[in-house]
């Protein structure tokens, strides 16, 4: 369908309108409609009822935003960040004291960190920029471990000066002591969904790994004999990898299914870290020998998948590995710079390079994606209109169609009244187009005047026996094209021809019957009162044969019926009803979720076109079908 297709009139150049003229309205009140429908027709009855355009965007997946690390380069340990390839390396911190262990908050907005800016180690809360540095935590000692944020941004669970798990809000208030062993407890762990920690523990005379609810409550061991070098969540929250006397392992969070990745017999693996999609783990691996000055030891960074397949190597030196959190890349300490590679290994640069300083502490800000242009694809004007084009005229769109009605939709901006006007107007233009007219459209009036009405139903065609005609009618055709009316000339031959051979069409109008009986039960079936010249034309095709067995005059006989412009008008709005049912539901009025077989839903669209003389707009159809929860849960939410 193309935007060339444009008679004069403005209301039908928008819509391509040639075979009737439909009354345009800027008006679109929203109201209730009747309970019957509601009952039976799954559309939505409040225009607008679609809720998926309101509702917050979670990202499934994140950006890499800027890397947290430390640094002595000014003499002394401060934080600073830097962009993922090393550029723009801002110091955050200035106070006197340490500045280490930043960790960013899972909304990417801050910071927090130890400070021994005032004597012992407190944790310190500053935004991303470095603004507004808050001392979080009062005289709780010196902090074994980094501080570590809850999945949304809310508490901070740490390990306090004695060794216990402690967690408070991120602004410091609620402080709440988790567990009462001193010298005992360590390294806590939110799991990704918020419910439980995992930490290190020795007080139950076990020594190993231990999980709780994250108000302390549940506590209970989950594996022995792990040790400091880390422990970490899968992203699903469903394992724990961990470091063991038997080299990395993970287990289920309920404490079922240990599998060792790697052995630790003779050299061992530290510090797991699951990749953000949860099929692989980088670790750290060291391996010591003895040499004629004394032992020397080599780390290396690995990784290996969750089933414990393909240990692989991917840098010969380095050791705690950060993924990006898009999972392409894997930041990690050699020496005293911080490098960063991707993935597999590849890319290795150096992005901190400051020689003779020493860098570490790497952290990295996850950004979340931008939510996608629309939520539900429907909702994007060029995969609305892309679709209208498969639904309705069973074919890819041209290049000059599908660039003028997605404009006519995106020539409104931001004005949401704009849109859904035009998003309605779209719509009902490929119902309306003389492509849909001349193919579907008139594939419904050849089975009209073929049969008439299914038995017991008000229609003449089921979906499916619609579509393969349709497409047969349609295959090739693009109005305006060049040699478009040959084409559907030839095809409307073709299949008539075709048609009039078919079983149930042969027992229905035996060869026998004469040209005036012929056309008279094709009316009939219609159940349409021709012209006296449009009914003489039709006997005419069979010239002075007394029976109808030419099949080609069949054929035009049946053609002159079914392209009757008294039929054409009879049964406009009935047809335009069941292509909301067709073309957005692609399904029969009577199938499910319908919840009666009487075409309860049908009927109400019908007597509410017929009420408003045709005009959609007023009687809310098409835009009623296209917010729809049944026609936008086929593309999406």
């Amino acid at each position: 369908m193309s935007c060339l297709n444009q008679p004069q009139n403005l209301a039908q150049r928008l819509l391509g309108l040639t075979l009737a003229t439909v009354l345009l309205t800027s008006s679109f009140a929203i109201s209730g409609y009747t309970q019957a429908i509601s009952d039976s027709a799954v559309i939505a009855k409040t225009v607008g009822a679609h809720d998926s355009l309101d509702r917050p965007h979670t990202p499934t997946q994140s950006a890499n935003g800027k890397i947290a690390f430390v640094s002595d380069r000014d003499g002394i340990e401060q934080i600073y960040v830097m962009n993922p390839n090393g550029g723009n390396q801002t110091r955050l911190t200035s106070s006197e004291g340490q500045n280490f262990d930043p960790v960013w908050s899972p909304d990417s907005t801050r910071i927090a960190f130890i400070s021994r800016r005032d004597g012992a180690g407190e944790i310190y809360l500053m935004n991303q920029d470095g603004s507004n540095q808050t001392r979080l935590t009062i005289n709780s000692g010196n902090l074994g471990y980094a501080p570590v944020w809850s999945p949304d941004s809310n508490r901070i669970a740490f390990e306090n000066g004695n060794s216990e798990i402690c967690v408070m809000n991120s602004d410091g208030s609620n402080l709440v002591k988790l567990t009462n062993a001193p010298n005992q407890d360590s390294e806590p762990v939110w799991s990704p969904d918020g419910s439980r920690i995992a930490f290190r523990s020795s007080s139950d005379g076990i020594a190993g790994l231990y999980v709780m609810n994250a108000d302390g409550s549940n506590r209970r061991h989950l594996a022995a004999n792990t040790f400091g070098f880390g422990h970490s969540w899968s992203p699903d929250a469903s394992r724990i990898a961990f470091y063991s006397s038997d080299g990395i392992c993970v287990i289920d969070a309920d404490g079922s299914n240990l599998t060792h990745l790697t052995n630790g017999s003779a050299e061992f693996f530290f510090g797991p870290v699951w990749s953000p999609d949860g099929t692989r783990i980088a670790l750290s691996h060291e391996s010591c020998f003895d040499t004629f000055f004394g032992e020397l030891c080599i780390d290396d960074i690995w990784t290996v998948n969750a089933d414990g397949r393909s240990l692989t190597e991917l840098a010969t030196e380095g050791v705690a590995p950060v993924w990006s959190p898009d999972g392409s890349r894997i930041a990690f300490v050699v020496g005293d710079d911080i490098f960063a590679m991707n993935a597999d290994g590849s890319g290795l640069t150096n992005i901190s390079n400051t020689p003779e300083k020493q860098d570490y502490s790497v952290a990295w800000q996850s950004l979340p994606l931008a939510p996608p242009p629309c939520p539900n694809p429907i909702d994007c004007s060029e995969f609305f209109v892309h679709q209208h084009y498969l639904d309705f005229l069973n074919r890819e769109p041209d290049a000059i169609g599908l660039f003028f009605w997605v404009h006519e939709i995106d020539s409104c901006g931001d004005e949401a009244q704009c849109v859904a006007t035009k998003r309605v107007n779209v719509s009902a233009a490929y119902f309306l187009s003389i492509e849909f007219q001349q193919t579907g459209y008139l594939v419904y009036r050849i089975h009209k005047a073929g049969y008439g009405n299914l038995p017991g139903l008000p229609v003449p065609i089921k979906l499916n026996e619609f579509l393969a005609d349709t497409q047969q009618v349609g295959q090739g055709v693009i109005v305006n094209q060049p040699g478009w009316e040959q084409v559907i000339e030839s095809n409307k031959q073709t299949f008539t021809s075709g048609f009039v051979l078919r079983s149930p069409f042969t027992s229905a109008f035996p060869t026998s019957m004469t040209p005036t009986e012929f056309v008279d039960k094709l009316f009939a079936n219609a159940n349409t009162i021709p012209a006296t010249a449009a009914r003489a034309d039709a006997i005419n095709e069979f010239g002075s044969a007394t029976t109808t067995s030419d099949v080609a005059a069949r054929a035009r006989a049946l053609r002159r019926v079914a392209e009757n412009s008294t039929l054409a008008q009879q049964e406009f709005n009935r047809a335009f009803v069941l292509m909301q049912y067709f073309g957005y539901l692609r399904r029969n009025p009577d199938d499910p979720p319908e919840v009666t077989l009487d075409f309860q839903g049908y009927n109400f669209w019908l007597n509410k076109l017929n009420s408003f003389n045709g005009d959609y707009v007023g009687a809310e159809m098409v835009k009623s079908f296209i917010v729809s929860g049944e026609y936008r849960q086929r593309f999406g939410p």
